[in-house]
C-alpha cells in the first residue's frame, strides 16, 4: 500500500472520529480584515481539520532544550584543560632529534599516548619565511612516544640535522575525547592542546593576520580543523605558529580544485571525481605555495560559501592593513590568491577575473603571460600605475569609507514621531550624515517605510508590510502587478500611502490602515512597526550598507512602545561577525542592522519557497540557511555535474563554530530554548519540491506551530540534507502528535487563518 493511501485512511478515519466528538459544532467565521483584503478563501473550512489543530506540548519534554544544545557545544572546544609544558629539543649525534614534554588533563598527569591525536612538527624560520631552503614538505618529529607514569613524555626519531641550531620552531598540537567527524576535517572533540618551542636565535615572526579576525566566525578560541591552535597560550605573539608547521611558504600545494573551481568548473568536477585527469599542464598552470595566504584566500573566496567581500580585508587584518597593502606585496601570486585567472562566463565567476579586469586597460595589453608579469613596476610609489593600496583600501566599499569608517554609523536614520487617528498613521522620520563622511547628504537617501501589523499580542504579524492583499489594479487577480500590503518607496504612487513632506533629510509619510479597521477595533492587531530601510547611492554610483531603523507603536496608545519586542538575536556582536553588515551579499545594503525589519518581510503566513519544508519566518529560514539547506533543489540538474558538485559541497558545509549546536553564536542569552506558543503566530512549512533519485517524495504545504517551525527548522534541514526520509517522516509525525502539522490544502491561507484563530483563542 502507498504511503498517500495509508496516510489517506489515517485521516479519514481520525476524521470520523473527531466527526463524532463536535457532531453539529459550527465552524468559526474567518476574521473580516483577512476577507476584505483578499488573503482567505470565502470556504468555511471543515469542523474535522479545525479540531485537529491542537497547542504544542513541546515544552513538557524540552522545555530547556536549546539550553542543552548549548550545554552539548560548551563541552567541545575547552581551552587549557590539557596543558603541554616543559617541552624541550635535543640532539645526538650522528642524527637523532629527541622532544620531551610534559601533559596533565584537569591538573593531573596525562599519557600522551592515550590522546586520540599528537602531532610534532619542527618549522625552519629564514628570517621572513617559514620554509626549508630548496624546498621540502613538513617535517614530523614524532616517534614512538615514551610515557614516564608522570605526565612526561619522549620521543626520538633518526635521520635528522641539529635543529637545535637552526632557527625555528617545535610545534606539539593535537586533542582528546573525539565525539564526532564533520567533512572538510572537522574533528568535534573536547580538549584541544598545543606547545611551542623556538629553536636557534627564536622566532622574531609577526603575523599579517590576526586570531581575534578568525573567532569572529569561527570557535573561541580559534582552533583550525577544530583542534590546532590559531594562538597559543592567548598569547597573541604567537598568532599562527602552530599553522606554519604545515604552511610552509614554500611547500607545494594539493588543492587544484579550488582555482579550478573558479576558473574551469566543469574540470573541477571532473577533477575531484578523478584526480588522475590532472595533467602536467594544468598542475603547472594552478600551482602554488602553501603559505598561509594562499591557503587561507583560496579556500575562503574559491570553495567556501564565504558571507562577506573578500576586499574586506580588514576582518582578518584589522590594525595590519599597512603590511598587506605594501607596494611589494602587490604580486601575481597575492592577485591570484583571491581572483580568478580566466573565470567562467556559464557558471559566473568570470567578472572579477584578473583576466577581465585587466582587459579593460590599454597599458596591460602586451601581457602574454600574467605569471611572468612585475605588477610593482609599475604599481610603485613614482611609477604611473596606482599602488596597491590604492587599488584595495582593504575595507569592503559598500560598508566602509577607504579610511575605515562605518556607514551605518556616520549615516544614521531615526523614526522620530508618530500618530494614529483610527484610520491613518502618521510617520515622521529624520536621518543624519556625520562629518567624519564626506560628499554625502541625507536629502539623498530613498526611504522605503514598511507597517507591520502585530497579530494576537504576539511577535508575529498579521499583516505584512511585504505581501500583496489587494487587487489594487482592479485586473481582477493579486499579483506582482500590485502594491504591497505597506510597503512604500517614499514619493512614489501607492493606494495606502502618502507623502507628505521630504525635505533635506526628514520625511513626514502616511499610511491608511482602514482597510484593517475590524482588526484594530477587536483586538486583533493592537500594535504595529514602523521601519525605514534608507537607500543611499554614493558618487561613485556604490549603494552604501546603512541600518534599517523601527520602532513599535501602540495605536491605542497612540505612543511607542520601545520595550514591547524583546531581542532575540544578535545583530552587531552576531550577524555582522562573520556578514560585516547584513544583507551586503543576499539582499541589498539597506537592510542592516536590525532582525525585527528582517521579520517583517519573513513572516510566519508564507512558506520558505526556496526552502522546502521551512518556513519564509526567520526563526525557521534562517536555521535551514546555517544548516546549509541548498536553495531550490528541484531547480538543480543533477545531471549536470557542475550542479551536482555545488550541491554536494553546500550541503557539507559545517557551521562556521563547528557545531551548529552553537546557539549563542546567533542568539541572547536565553532565547534558545521552545518558543512561547502565546507570542508567536501559527505558520506555513512550504512543500517538497519534486527531485528525482532521493527518496524524499511529495510533501504538502504544512501549517505548524512555533516550536515545529523553529527547531524543526534545524532538523528538517539535517534529515533533507542526508535524505533520510524515514526520520523525517517520523519527526514531522512527533511535532504533529505533540501540537499540529495540519495539511494546507488547496488553499493553505483559509487553512492557516483558520488554525491561527483556534490556536490563540487558547491565550486571549
Amino acid at each position: 500500500m502507498s504511503r498517500k493511501v495509508v496516510v489517506g485512511a489515517l485521516i479519514s478515519i481520525l476524521l470520523v472520529l473527531v466527526l463524532a466528538v463536535v457532531a453539529g459544532a459550527a465552524a468559526p467565521a474567518m476574521p473580516n480584515a483577512a476577507e476584505s483584503v483578499a488573503v482567505a478563501s470565502q470556504e468555511v473550512m471543515p469542523a474535522a481539520v479545525m479540531a485537529a489543530a491542537e497547542p504544542e506540548a513541546c515544552s513538557v519534554c524540552h522545555k530547556d532544550a536549546g539550553a542543552d544544545h548549548q550545554d552539548s557545544y560548551d563541552e567541545l572546544y575547552q581551552d587549557g584543560v590539557i596543558q603541554v609544558t616543559d617541552l624541550a629539543y635535543s640532539f645526538a649525534a650522528p642524527d637523532a632529534s629527541t622532544v620531551s614534554f610534559k601533559m596533565t588533563k584537569n591538573g593531573a598527569a596525562f599519557n600522551a599516548n592515550n590522546a586520540d591525536n599528537l602531532a610534532i612538527y619542527f618549522a625552519p624560520y629564514t628570517g621572513e619565511k617559514f620554509q626549508f631552503e630548496g624546498g621540502g614538505e613538513r617535517l614530523s618529529l614524532k616517534g614512538k612516544l615514551v610515557y614516564d607514569g608522570e605526565g612526561g613524555v619522549t620521543t626520538t626519531v633518526t635521520g635528522t640535522v641539529d635543529f637545535g641550531a637552526v632557527d625555528g620552531l617545535v610545534v606539539v598540537y593535537g586533542r582528546d575525547e573525539d565525539v564526532g567527524l564533520l567533512p572538510a576535517r572537522v574533528y568535534l572533540n573536547k580538549y584541544p592542546f598545543a606547545g611551542l618551542l623556538e629553536t636557534g636565535a627564536g622566532v622574531d615572526y609577526v603575523s599579517a593576520a590576526n586570531n581575534d579576525g578568525c573567532e569572529k566566525c569561527h570557535t573561541v578560541p580559534y582552533l583550525k580543523h577544530s583542534y590546532i591552535y590559531g594562538q597559543v597560550n592567548q598569547d597573541p605573539a604567537t598568532d599562527f605558529y602552530t599553522c606554519k608547521a604545515c604552511h610552509l611558504d614554500n611547500g607545494e600545494g594539493g588543492h587544484f580544485e579550488w582555482q579550478l573551481l573558479v576558473d574551469d568548473p566543469l574540470t573541477a568536477a571532473a577533477y575531484l571525481a578523478d584526480e588522475s585527469l590532472l595533467t602536467p599542464e594544468m598542475a603547472e598552470q594552478y600551482a602554488y605555495s602553501t603559505s598561509l595566504m594562499n591557503d587561507v584566500h583560496m579556500s575562503h573566496a574559491m570553495e567556501f560559501p564565504y558571507p562577506q567581500s573578500m576586499a574586506n580585508c580588514t576582518t582578518c587584518h584589522a590594525g595590519k592593513l599597512d603590511m598587506i597593502l605594501a607596494d611589494d606585496k602587490f604580486t601575481v601570486e597575492t592577485c591570484k590568491s583571491c581572483h580568478p585567472v580566466t573565470g567562467s562566463e556559464e557558471y559566473g565567476t568570470a567578472e572579477l577575473s584578473l583576466t577581465t579586469m585587466l582587459s579593460g586597460s590599454r597599458a596591460h595589453e602586451d601581457i602574454q603571460d600574467i605569471n611572468a608579469e612585475d605588477c610593482a613596476s609599475c604599481h610603485n610609489a613614482g611609477e604611473d600605475g596606482p599602488v596597491f593600496s590604492e587599488i584595495h583600501s582593504g575595507y569592503d566599499k559598500v560598508i566602509f569609507t577607504a579610511e575605515g569608517v562605518r556607514y551605518a554609523d556616520a549615516v544614521v536614520v531615526t523614526v522620530d514621531e508618530a500618530a494614529f487617528d483610527g484610520a491613518m498613521l502618521t510617520m515622521k522620520f529624520s536621518a543624519t550624515v556625520s562629518e567624519e563622511v564626506a560628499g554625502l547628504d541625507a536629502a539623498d537617501i530613498l526611504p522605503t517605510v514598511m507597517v507591520g501589523l502585530y497579530g494576537y499580542d504576539t511577535k508575529d504579524f498579521i499583516i505584512g508590510a511585504h505581501e500583496r492583499l489587494a487587487d489594487d489594479n482592479a485586473d481582477g487577480v493579486i499579483d506582482n502587478q500590485d502594491s504591497r500590503a505597506l510597503e512604500y518607496e517614499a514619493g512614489a504612487e501607492h493606494p495606502r500611502f502618502t507623502t507628505v513632506m521630504a525635505e533635506g533629510g526628514s520625511w513626514e509619510v502616511t499610511a491608511d490602515l482602514s482597510t484593517w479597521a475590524e482588526m484594530i477595533a477587536d483586538g486583533t492587531v493592537k500594535r504595529v512597526e514602523i521601519a525605514v530601510m534608507p537607500e543611499l547611492v554614493n558618487n561613485d554610483e556604490i549603494q552604501l550598507a546603512l541600518n534599517a531603523p523601527s520602532r513599535t507603536f501602540d495605536l491605542a496608545a497612540n505612543a511607542f512602545v520601545d520595550d514591547f519586542y524583546a531581542p532575540i538575536a544578535k545583530v552587531v556582536d552576531g550577524c555582522n561577525n562573520c556578514h560585516e553588515a547584513l544583507a551586503t551579499t543576499f539582499h541589498s545594503p539597506e537592510r542592516g542592522g536590525s532582525m525585527v525589519v528582517c521579520r517583517m518581510c519573513h513572516i510566519t503566513k508564507s512558506g520558505g519557497s526556496h526552502l522546502e519544508l521551512q518556513s519564509r519566518s526567520l526563526d525557521s529560514y534562517i536555521h535551514a540557511v546555517h544548516s546549509f539547506q541548498v536553495f531550490d533543489i528541484g531547480d538543480i540538474d543533477f545531471n549536470d555535474p557542475v550542479q551536482a558538485l555545488n550541491y554536494e559541497h553546500h550541503i557539507g558545509f559545517p557551521f562556521p563554530t563547528h557545531s551548529i549546536t552553537n546557539c549563542a553564536a546567533c542568539h541572547l542569552d536565553g532565547t534558545n530554548n521552545v518558543p512561547d506558543q502565546s507570542k508567536s503566530l501559527p505558520g506555513v512549512l512550504s512543500g517538497t519540491d519534486p527531485v528525482e533519485d532521493r527518496s524524499i517524495g511529495d510533501m504538502p504545504v504544512y501549517i505548524t506551530g512555533p516550536a515545529a517551525r523553529a527547531c524543526g527548522g534545524c532538523h528538517r534541514a539535517e534529515l533533507i540534507n542526508e535524505d533520510k526520509v524515514g526520520e523525517l517522516v517520523s519527526l514531522n509525525q512527533h511535532m504533529k502528535r505533540e501540537g499540529y502539522m495540519v495539511e494546507g490544502g488547496d488553499d493553505y491561507t483559509a487553512t492557516l487563518f483558520s488554525v491561527i484563530e483556534q490556536i490563540m483563542a487558547y491565550f486571549k
